[in-house]
């Protein structure tokens, strides 16, 4: 259903952190609360009488995203549609914003490879977290490719951070082996994130979406630092 603005004039109620809705007779009362009450507020529309099909949307503030709805209604759907029979008490519960997403990404130069993730999860920092971090060995066999994430002064094949940041940054360390043409390839498992990912290096000589790509090719002849940002 499209939410107009004569719609919302005519039939609709806004109700930020809570409204009510009161009668008698064929009417019901209609208690709308938003939880946090500045985290969003809350549409409804088809009136209160007894017998009409309400629907109430619940439209987070920037920074929030809706969670579900409870009190006398405990659902998920957004919009929320229902028959009036009673006096309804209804809460939107709203939650941060946050970020959850493993990107997986795989450099090699044909002849050896390594395996690297880096992210938002819940529960992770901005520095090195046992558990959810994975640290590089001190360094890689003679002649071969090595590549790991720069942060918390450790080398890191999986640099995860806190999941509510608007703007990251993970610096790449790139060592090359005996070939000096290495192929990124890269691919996001089950996540989300409200954001954009770009890739580049030092002098900024290319400049990757990496939401519309999933593969680069970069001469590295020397140790060589590749950047990815994450940005809202």
């Amino acid at each position: 259903m499209k939410y107009s603005l004569i719609k919302i004039l005519l039939f609709s109620i806004v109700l930020s952190g809570c409204g009510e809705i009161s009668s008698s007779g064929d009417r019901v009362n209609i208690n709308v609360n938003a939880v946090p009450s500045t985290a969003g507020t809350v549409l409804s529309s088809g009136g209160d009488e007894v017998g009409n099909t309400a629907e109430f949307l619940a439209v987070p503030n920037d920074g929030w995203q809706f969670e579900n709805w409870s009190g006398d209604v405990e659902s998920d759907e957004n919009p929320l549609v229902m028959e009036l029979e009673d006096d309804l008490n209804l809460i939107a519960n709203f939650r941060v914003m946050s970020n959850n997403y493993r990107i997986d990404l795989e450099m090699s130069d044909g002849q050896s490879a390594v395996d690297l993730a880096f992210g938002q999860v819940s529960g992770a920092t901005d520095v090195f977290d046992s558990g959810i971090d994975l640290e590089a060995p001190p360094s890689a066999a003679p002649n071969s490719l090595f590549a790991w994430f720069d942060n918390d002064e450790r080398k890191l094949f999986h640099d995860f951070r806190n999941s509510v940041s608007s703007s990251v940054e993970w610096v790449l360390n790139v060592e090359p082996g005996e070939n000096s043409k290495v192929s990124l390839n890269w691919q996001m498992n089950d996540g989300y994130f409200d954001g954009n990912l770009y890739l580049t290096d030092a002098d900024e000589t290319f400049t990757l979406d990496m939401n519309e790509e999933d593969s680069v090719s970069i001469e590295v002849t020397s140790p060589t630092q590749v950047y990815i940002y994450f940005k809202k």
